[in-house]
């Protein structure tokens, strides 16, 4: 990457201004050592955009201060999970970025046009895209993960709840940090750099930036066999990444203070983004694909695959590289006035710009033979305002009016070329030559806007009973510009049609509007005991699908591409309380959510693509609880346990889409294709909603203590448990993930002033692998919704198939050695 050398320099540099400017960081340590000691509790927290402690916050939340995060070396969302029981997080395939689920409620894999509904929020600046997931963070002050609906206070309404975001400003006085590490799993080098001054009295200035260098935590395998050609890499993700964020802040006055943010990703990786997954389950025990063996069936890091061909390389200039590849350049622009109008009248204004630009290459067919090579070009632009009036008065009542506007640009593109097609069986000719069956290149354009106006009155009637009750309404639109498709042939590709156009395939234009109404009440008996109920509604608009179609689209615009909105309605129930002089934090949250319109995709194995569908209805119902314990009589010690009971299920899912397979004595026997006589549907009505453990918790201690006069020794233990969960998008049976145990362990031995610190940060020490997706796979299986016979081995003719599973698995485990100077 050409920035490489440039931001090597700018680190030696950082190195050198910091020597010279020792005594204007006198200060740090001390502060980062009280941080590391604070208890959690005391953790101030906007969860309803006002700052208070997270034990005063009426919500269910998860808090991690920039300590703790430091502490485990967390780097962005998906390195969080195993602090957060219920959260799921992981890559995909195509250019959605990836996926996010929290207490079972999560939106569709690889869907480029879709909301989540489980939200980000980056100082303030709300994103509703997972490709948030593709890009690091570093030189965090804060994340809060908010579970459950949250319409109120972070930009746009989001029904499954907001992984909140908040990075670090300038200080007083001016610090520097400089780190360098390297994992050995991934074999990954890394070096981080932060730089912070006041420039004057009023201005001061923040730079951080972050370069990592990996060879990859799965191992790639080719297969020696006769037309397939091996991979130039040998691990994967082959990866280099660039972060930089610039934060400039200014205080004119006591009553202005006005902060911009810069953030800029770039990552560039070799291999394609299915090698994510691989082929974890076969249910004859060997691949339906030639020249592989049962040793491709396993989950165990270790992929069996082949370059894209050349002569596929050579059909469109949209395939980049034959081992497969994704460039992806981030872009997030924020900038924040807050303007105290009166003493007791506080207006905010948070803008907020974010750019995505994402080429990929990937053979998405595995083994040696690919039957399914394609390549993605996804844009994303939206510009957001929100404007919010804050009251801070003496007396009982107080109010929080604003308003929100989002518009957003979407487009993606799509070819997919069979190199070897569809093989089915065993053998193949002596010298395979690539078929180069082309599909067709699918192209979409989406423009949408939303408008939302949101209140909340708070009304305090007691020091120890409060009563809030507020809304948003929210009016979206959703503008289809075009649904090209160019055909492909055995000579090439057709004129591009743009199927919107045709007066069969409906209207362009998609409206909706919602109300979304919340109240809570909060009773606090004690000083350190609150207990509190709410009632909240949720909503995430319907749309335009952008999945692929093969083609299928132009034989039948009428189908139309479009899906409904998803509604939520219920309440919680909960108790925030510490005793023991503060030594002991209890916390309890019960809840009970149901859902119509509830959105869940599906892969379609004809068309090679995921495609959203509303389920009928769905309802999550749990208790959390959290116990935390620092005994005062050993200072620097600390426990911590949580854990939640969630059941989380569909209500009403008769029209779920069937697995390849899946025959009617199998359950396959609902909505039938008229013209065909097979059945499309199965009736999941009652099962677990899927990545939604009955059970759930997490568990750890940390312990900090001198081991000689200015050295000291800090040391983390934690644990995770999830039970057993559906991965499968088709609820396949072999796409069950069973229960699990992880552990993370960090080692640090530290300066008493924190100038410096060496470190051992492991994590998933148990090496287990945990699926969090599953798909059937292309080319493999038959016989869905027939009234055949199940086939009993692989390659059986005259019977009904299933697939085998491609899954896609978290992070191994990883141990890093990382040392860190601080000025």
């Amino acid at each position: 990457m050409r920035c490489k050398t440039i931001f090597l320099g700018g680190c030696a540099l950082l190195a050198t201004m910091s020597t010279v400017t020792p005594a204007l960081a006198q200060d740090t340590g001390t502060q980062a050592q009280s941080n590391d000691a604070a208890n959690e509790g005391d953790i101030i927290v906007t969860a309803r955009r006002r700052d208070e402690t997270a034990q005063e916050t009426p919500v269910a939340l998860t808090v991690l201060n920039d300590a703790l995060l430091d502490r485990y070396g967390v780097r962005g969302v998906a390195q969080i999970q195993s602090l957060t029981p219920g959260l799921y997080t992981g890559e995909s395939s195509g250019a959605m970025g990836g996926t996010i689920s929290l207490r079972g409620i999560g939106s569709g894999d690889s869907m480029a046009f879709i909301d989540q509904a489980v939200s980000s929020n980056i100082d303030g600046v709300p994103i509703s895209s997972a490709q948030i997931l593709r890009a690091a963070q570093m030189d965090l002050k804060q994340i809060e993960v908010l579970r459950g609906p949250q319409a109120l206070f972070f930009g746009k309404n989001s029904p499954g709840g907001i992984i909140s975001l908040t990075t670090a400003d300038p200080g007083k006085d001016t610090e520097a940090l400089l780190r360098g590490g390297y994992e050995f799993t991934a074999r990954e080098k890394y070096v981080e750099a932060m730089y912070s001054t006041p420039i004057s009295d009023t201005v001061g200035l923040r730079i951080a930036g972050r370069y990592s260098d990996m060879d990859g935590y799965f191992k790639l395998v080719s297969a020696q066999v006769p037309g397939a050609v091996p991979m130039d890499i040998d691990r994967f993700p082959d990866q280099k990444e660039l972060f930089l964020r610039g934060t400039l802040s200014w205080t004119p006055s006591d009553r202005v203070s006005v902060r911009l943010k810069a953030t800029v990703t770039d990552t560039d990786m070799i291999g394609g983004s299915s090698q994510y997954s691989d082929i974890v389950a076969c249910p004859y025990g060997t691949p339906q694909r030639p020249g592989e063996t049962s040793f491709n069936c396993l989950n165990d890091r270790t992929l069996l695959i082949s370059q894209i061909p050349a002569s596929t390389m050579a059909i469109s200039p949209l395939f980049e590289n034959p081992n497969g590849a994704r460039y992806n350049n981030q872009t997030l622009l924020s900038g924040q006035l807050d303007w105290d109008v009166t003493d007791t009248l506080k207006l905010t204004s948070v803008t907020g710009y974010y750019n995505v630009k994402e080429r990929l290459t990937s053979n998405g067919g595995y083994g040696p033979y690919s039957n399914n090579a394609f390549a993605v070009r996804f844009k994303n632009e939206q510009i957001s305002q929100e404007l919010r009036l804050a009251s801070d008065f003496d007396g009982p009542v107080n109010f929080l009016l604003g308003g929100f506007y989002e518009d957003r640009k979407l487009f993606t593109s799509t070819i997919i070329v069979q190199p070897f097609g569809a093989v089915l069986t065993p053998a193949l000719p002596a010298t395979p030559v690539p078929a180069n069956t082309r599909l067709p290149i699918e192209s979409t354009n989406q423009k949408q806007e939303s408008y939302s106006g949101f209140g909340q009155l708070i009304f305090d009637p007691t020091d120890q009973i409060q009563v809030t009750a507020g809304a948003r309404y929210t009016h979206e639109v959703k503008n289809l510009l075009d649904y090209s498709v160019a055909l492909g042939t055995a000579a090439g590709y057709g004129a591009p049609v743009n199927v919107a156009a045709d007066p069969r395939y409906g209207s362009r234009r998609l409206a909706y509007n919602d109300f979304s109404p919340e109240a809570t009440i909060t009773w606090k008996p004690a000083t350190d005991v609150m207990l509190f109920a709410s009632y909240k509604e949720g909503f995430k608009s319907g749309g335009f699908d952008a999945g692929y179609t093969g083609g299928a689209i132009v034989a039948n615009p009428a189908r139309g591409q479009t899906f409904q909105p998803e509604h939520v309605k219920g309440g919680e129930i909960g108790l925030k309380s510490r005793f023991a002089d503060r030594q002991v934090t209890f916390n309890l949250t019960g809840y009970w959510y149901d859902y119509s319109g509830f959105q869940v995709s599906v892969f379609d194995t004809i068309s090679r693509a995921f495609r959203l569908q509303n389920a009928g209805t769905a309802r999550v119902r749990g208790i959390e609880a959290e116990l935390r314990y620092s005994p005062a009589s050993v200072p620097g010690l600390s426990f911590h346990a949580t854990g939640a009971f969630n059941d989380a299920k569909f209500r009403r899912f008769d029209t779920a889409d069937c697995y390849q397979g899946q025959t009617q004595a199998l359950g396959c026997n609902l909505v039938q294709n008229t013209a065909t006589g097979v059945f499309t549907a199965q009736n999941l009505s009652g099962k677990r909603l899927r990545k939604a453990p009955q059970f759930a918790a997490t568990f750890g201690g940390y312990y900090e203590t001198p081991v000689s006069t200015g050295l000291m020794l800090g040391l983390s233990v934690d644990g995770s448990y999830s039970g057993g969960y559906e991965y499968g998008t088709n609820y396949q049976p072999l796409a069950y993930q069973g229960a699990y145990a992880k552990l993370d362990a960090t080692l640090r031995l530290f300066s008493e002033d924190k100038r410096w610190e060496f470190a051992v940060i492991g994590r998933n020490l148990t090496n287990k692998l945990n699926l969090i997706n599953g798909i059937d796979r292309t080319g493999t299986g038959s016989g869905k919704g027939t009234a055949l016979a199940s086939c009993t081995v692989a390659f059986q003719t005259g019977c009904a198939a299933m697939s085998d599973i491609i899954g896609t698995p978290t992070m191994p485990r990883t141990v890093a050695l990382q040392a860190t100077f601080r000025y």
